[in-house]
This record gives structure tokens, sequence and C-alpha cells, in this order.
């Protein structure tokens, strides 16, 4: 008797609280217990089995149905667009560290990073290349910087670069191979250039999303300083047949928007000549949705209009013709600045679930470029002029410097106000078209 139960039972009845074995034995209903709990152990098995037969599960608890959530109202992305990225020879003087034996360049940016970093999307144009080499390093007319200004450029929270312009090739091939490679080991965006031609076919529409909205951009140049392309890259030119093929496989991966950033137009003229409208003319036929300008080194004009395109589709398009310098040595009046030009993409559904989208918001920031004089060095810096208005930073401008600042100030917001522009939040109104 003590060998046929006392091992069961030792293992049935083992806890903090029990009694020794022998104990248990002297208990009168002991042997009723012992036949209780392997009736039990029956009845649990069982129950297994037969759940397992019916295919159910044994779940301490049940999740509660997942209830399908109601789509935003609107989905919307910040864009913030600025001109040309420029590297002079005083610019490569002022951005070397004696100390540290080394290039930087961060301090230029450093005064504009929190407007550049606050928009969903931040995209420039980097007129400049960047070759890895000291000896290649050189202001104009040839541009080679050192890989430090992407240090900088990232830091500042700048997102996407086209990198087609008249100076794409100034240092060869070397230059435009290693310049994607610099941008990519930042992993900063770009669009224009490509190694060879493999990655062009790969990568000529760059595809972006963001907050649910998707964007497709392409970049074009005009030229190239009578350059050749290197052999075996690619340099995405000015060539309606080219961009309407581009277009058109662009609308192929369903964008919410097309973006196209070219490279055109008579440098230091402040407005859009004959071939900038025909070519913004024909991009929104095609069926782009906002241009984004650069080369002329001055500000020019932003319009808003609706459009109809080839395809039947009418809505708003967006152009700017030139956002200026963003950052350069050009020190004559309207090229010693730029603007921050920013604007809202909006992605509207409606009850019947279709969805409609606009530009909304439209507004820039005038920024100029100041050079900080001391017996030592020239340091440059990117000022948002709204901030330095009243020259009560701790960069405290001199008066000469305060005064140039105010002229360019006051010159881009006389000049813009002449944009034929009309702005509605919610885009319901025809807009008037540019004649």
């Amino acid at each position: 008797m003590w060998r046929k139960y006392s091992r069961k039972n030792y293992l049935f009845s083992h806890n903090k609280t029990s009694l020794p074995i022998q104990n248990q034995l002297c208990d009168p209903l002991f042997f009723y217990k012992s036949s209780f709990l392997r009736y039990l152990k029956k009845i649990s098995i069982l129950f297994v089995l037969v759940s397992a037969l019916f295919g159910c599960g044994i779940r301490t608890q049940i999740p509660p149905p997942e209830v399908p959530q109601e789509p935003r109202p609107f989905n919307q992305l910040t864009i913030a667009a600025i001109g040309d990225i420029m590297v002079h020879g005083a610019q490569l003087t002022s951005a070397w560290d004696v100390e540290n034996d080394t290039y930087d360049f961060e301090p230029v940016f450093s005064t504009a990073k929190d407007f550049l970093s606050a928009a969903d999307l931040t995209i420039g144009n980097l007129e400049t290349t960047l070759p890895g080499r000291k000896k290649l390093y050189a202001g104009y007319p040839r541009f080679g910087t050192p890989d430090a200004l992407v240090t900088a450029i990232h830091g500042a929270g700048i997102d996407i670069l086209t990198t087609a312009n008249n100076h794409s090739c100034d240092t060869g091939k070397r230059g435009v191979v290693q310049t994607i490679k610099v941008l990519d080991e930042y992993n900063i965006l770009h669009v224009g250039t490509y190694r060879n031609k493999s990655e062009y076919e790969a990568n000529r529409i760059l595809m972006v999303e963001r907050n649910y909205i998707r964007l497709a951009l392409l970049s074009y140049t005009y030229g190239l300083n009578d350059m050749p392309i290197p052999k075996g890259t690619h340099v995405n030119l000015i060539d309606k047949q080219q961009m309407t093929e581009d277009i058109a496989l662009a609308r192929e991966q369903f964008p919410d928007f097309i973006i196209v950033l070219i490279h055109y137009g008579k440098e230091y003229e402040r407005y859009p000549d004959q071939f900038q409208k025909e070519i913004v003319a024909f991009l929104f036929n095609e069926g782009v949705d906002i241009v984004l300008g650069s080369h002329p080194h001055v500000v020019q004009p932003f319009v808003l209009r609706q459009v109809t395109d080839k395809y039947g589709d009418t809505k708003p398009r967006l152009v700017i013709y030139s956002l200026g310098n963003f950052v350069s040595n050009q020190r004559d009046r309207y090229r010693d600045g730029g603007i921050i030009f920013k604007f809202i993409l909006q992605k509207n559904y409606t009850t019947n679930k279709s969805i409609t989208r606009n530009i909304t918001n439209i507004h820039y920031i005038p920024t100029w470029v100041y050079v900080h004089r001391t017996a030592d060095k020239n340091q440059f810096y990117i000022l948002p002029i709204p901030k330095y208005l009243k020259n009560d930073q701790p960069l405290h401008l001199p008066e000469d410097a305060y005064q140039k600042m105010l002229t360019f100030y006051k010159d881009t917001q006389l000049h813009l106000l002449s944009s034929p522009i009309q702005i509605k939040q919610e885009m319901k109104i025809p807009l008037p078209k540019e004649e």
C-alpha cells in the first residue's frame, strides 16, 4: 500500500502547507481524495482532446474584435525649398579650421538650422561637387568642395538635393561619382546625376513618401558650361521628349504630387525669361504639380494657378521661377541672399472615398548671407531675416551689414508682392491664369 500510493500523493500534495506523507495515510479521507484527484485529471485530459478535435484554442482572455478606424480627414506635408548652395574660394578659406586641420561648414548653417529642420522635407540645389581630393577643392569657375559641407547640410536638416546644374561636371567623372557616394553615406536623397547607366535607369524618378503623401521628383539642367558628361555617367539635361517620358513614368508610380527641380534662365535677371515660362507651361501640361527653379542667383516671382493638363486634370500648380542664392560669396545687391520657400501639400479624404489634393499655406522667409569679419578669419552665416530684424540676437550685426540686410529684405518683399498669386486655404475658387 505504501509503495502504491506514496509517490503519486506526494506529487499532488506537495506544497508548503502539506502534512508529511505518513500523516496523510492516517487520514480516513486520504483514499477518497486520491480517487477524486485522479478523476479530475482524467476529465482535464478529455477536455483537451475534445478541444483539439474541434479546433478550439484554450485562452485565458479573448481579445475584443478590432474596430476599423476611420481615415483621417486629411494628410499634409510641409515642404521647404531653398536655392543655390555654392562654395566660392572665400568660403573655402573661411571654413578651414587651422587648429583641427580640417574643414568645418557647420557654423554657416547653424543660424538657419531651426527653420530648415522644421519642415517635413527640405529641398535644395547642391551647386558644387564633392571630389574628395584636396587638390580639386576650388571655387568659381570649377567648384570642388570638401565632404564637410555635406556634414553641415545633413546636420541642418536638408533632406533632398538636386545635383543637376551647370557645375555638375566641374571636377570630371570623379566629382560626379564621389558626390553621389558621399550623399548616400549621409542618407541625403538626390536626383539629377547618376554614376552609371544602371543607376540612372533604376533611380531616374526619385520617389519619396512622407505622412502618407507620395511624391515623385525629377531634376534637369539647361547645360554644363560646355563641359562633356563624363563617360559612363549621366546628367539630366532639359529635353522635352525625355522629360515627357520621365513624367509619364512617374505617373505610373501613382504619386500624389510630381515635383520638378529645374536649373535654367538668365543669371541675375529678377524676372523669368520667355524660355523659363515656356518650359514651366510645358511641364504643367505634362502633369507636373510643382516647379522649383534655380540658376539666376536672384529671387524670381512665384505663381500659383489652375491648370488643366493634357490628361484633363484641372488643379492648382505652383512654380517659383528662381529661389536665389541660399549661400555663396556673391555680395552684390539682390544676389546676397535668397528665401526659404514653404508650402503645405494636402491630401483630403471625402465621405464618398474620393481624394482631393491641394497646395496651401504658401509663404517664404527671406534669408541673407552675413560675413562676420574678424582679424583672424571671415565667418559666413545664413540669417533668416525676420529673426534678426531688431538686431538683438547674440550674433550682433555692425551697422553697415545690418543696413544691407534690411535692403535685401525690403527688395525681396516688394519684388514678391508682385507675384500673381491667389491663395485660399480650401483652394475651391478659380485661380487667375498667367498671361
